[in-house]
């Protein structure tokens, strides 16, 4: 019997992410919160609870505290391990073989990988950097075919932290329907706005709209693997599907973690503090590197702690971004990661100091690097 073959990785990036990201001393590669202090959630677990079985309580309960918050009846909430788990549940359910799937680009590895991952036909809807990067329901081509085309994309958009406003995004929702096609909007960096009535829901939003949502991005909570998905009004039906194919899946989130995350969702205020000393001692620096740079062009986000940066005279961002940590010990995320060479994602989720100085030596080493040719 010969051996299987390997197929290509499909998230090369995460890969990437847990071997040669955050190593430098200046890493600018983070696009969420770091882990908050222990203390923020209250005392230590009693490991009575955490062995209890979650269906029979810390789940039901979480989706219920989740309903409250987003104004949702709770059979429209489903707990999942984190929005990648979201993500793929997702996938499994609606992508399938007699179906069209048009994912963003420059897009975040997974919306590419699984929108063609369970025989979708996958393909891409372009945002423009001299558009600010926005999604043009116009540019929608619908399947006429007699198929579901759905709709895959970030809100904000991950790399740039452009926002797609309740308006575009009902236009879209609307746009997907008469195929009986389905929003699906990656929502983990909403939780960054500052002000509850910026943040865009598609659920809320499109009878046809999922959201999805985590504890990672703004609360930095990612070791939780605690995220939900939200469903639209005309979409209530799909639930229990999803809840079989969760069963199929991963049966329940560890009860440890939900219990975590109702510990979390009553000190949401607090969670937040890290990511608005960011916001107001941070991101002004990185808003201002971009503004005062020539040589770069990129969105300044209405909020949020990233921007994507297009940097003139690199094409190969990827080498650019090893050079530059070998060389001046700064991480920053190639462009080739969303498919977008030529670009970087730039985070500001640091202290000021740190934040400072590495920008600095970015910029020191964008124009070396041009200098020199490299390309």
């Amino acid at each position: 019997m010969s051996a299987p073959q390997h197929s290509p990785p499909l998230f090369p990036y995460m890969t990437w992410a847990q071997t040669e990201s955050f190593i430098s001393p200046w890493c600018l590669a983070q696009s969420g919160m770091p882990v908050p202090d222990a203390e923020v959630l209250g005392p230590a677990l009693e490991i009575g609870p955490c062995l209890e079985w979650s269906c029979a309580g810390s789940r039901p309960q979480l989706e219920e505290r989740l309903a409250e918050l987003f104004g949702l009846p709770a059979e429209r909430v489903l707990v999942t391990p984190g929005a990648s788990g979201a993500m793929q549940l997702l996938a499994q359910t609606l992508f399938t073989e007699n179906s069209r799937v048009l994912h963003e680009t420059p897009c975040y590895q997974p919306l590419e990988a699984l929108a063609g991952l369970f025989g979708a036909e996958a393909q891409p809807l372009e945002r423009r950097p001299e558009e600010g990067w926005s999604l043009d329901p116009a540019r929608l081509q619908l399947a006429s075919e007699g198929r579901p085309t759905h709709l895959f994309l970030t809100n904000p958009h991950n790399p740039t932290g452009a926002v797609t406003p309740a308006a575009k995004i009902r236009a879209l929702g609307a746009a997907l329907e008469p195929s009986g096609g389905v929003l699906v909007s990656s929502e983990v960096y909403m939780e960054c706005a500052p002000d509850p009535d910026q943040r865009v829901h598609a659920a809320a939003l499109c009878p046809n709209g999922i959201s999805i949502g985590s504890l990672t991005k703004a609360y930095g909570l990612g070791p939780l693997r605690l995220g939900w998905i939200l469903l639209g009004a005309g979409l209530a039906d799909l639930r229990a599907t999803l809840v079989d194919r969760a069963h199929l899946s991963w049966v329940d989130p560890p009860s440890a973690s939900l219990l975590l995350g109702q510990r979390a969702l009553d000190r949401l205020p607090a969670l937040l503090q890290p990511l608005r000393r960011i916001e107001a001692e941070s991101r002004p620096l990185l808003d201002a590197w971009i503004e005062n740079n020539p040589r770069v062009r990129a969105l300044i986000p209405p909020f949020g702690i990233f921007a994507f940066a297009i940097l003139e005279g690199v094409r190969d961002t990827q080498a650019f971004a090893r050079w530059l940590a070998k060389q001046h010990q700064v991480d920053v995320v190639a462009g080739e990661f969303f498919g977008y060479p030529g670009a970087v994602r730039i985070g500001a989720g640091l202290p000021p100091e740190t934040l400072a100085e590495g920008l600095q030596r970015l910029e020191a080493a964008h124009t070396e690097w041009c200098a020199e040719g490299r390309g």
